[in-house]
């Protein structure tokens, strides 16, 4: 059988806007594992909190500034503290979403709520 949970299941630096300033196994309190996308068009809330129920917000949350923490762990990143300067490793497909015309968005977004 095969499925499609369109996710990599990876740690990703979420930056500073989606940190929780929790560390949680191999997760350092910028990180968060890649939910599956599967059923988004099902939930209420959106992001690891639920801040939102608004999934364009939801995208544009993603966005984080800050120096390239990609392929540095949390403990040697930031020496076991709390790092907020790390940028969101989701920053260039928030930018790209971005420069999506509205038609494009919106099939986007309605690709989302049929998972």
């Amino acid at each position: 059988m095969t499925y499609a949970p369109y996710s990599d299941f990876a740690l990703h630096h979420m930056g500073a806007g989606l940190a929780d300033g929790i560390t949680q196994g191999a997760a350092g309190p910028d990180q968060f594992r890649t939910a599956p996308l599967w059923g988004v068009g099902q939930r209420l809330f959106f992001l690891h909190d639920g801040r939102t129920s608004d999934l364009m917000q939801a995208i544009e949350d993603h966005y984080s500034s800050g120096r390239n923490c990609v392929g540095v762990s949390s403990s040697s990143s930031t020496g076991g503290g709390f790092n907020q300067t790390c940028a969101s490793e989701a920053n260039q497909v928030t930018n790209s979403f971005n420069r999506l015309n509205s038609t494009a968005k919106r099939d986007v977004l309605g690709f989302l709520r049929s998972l």
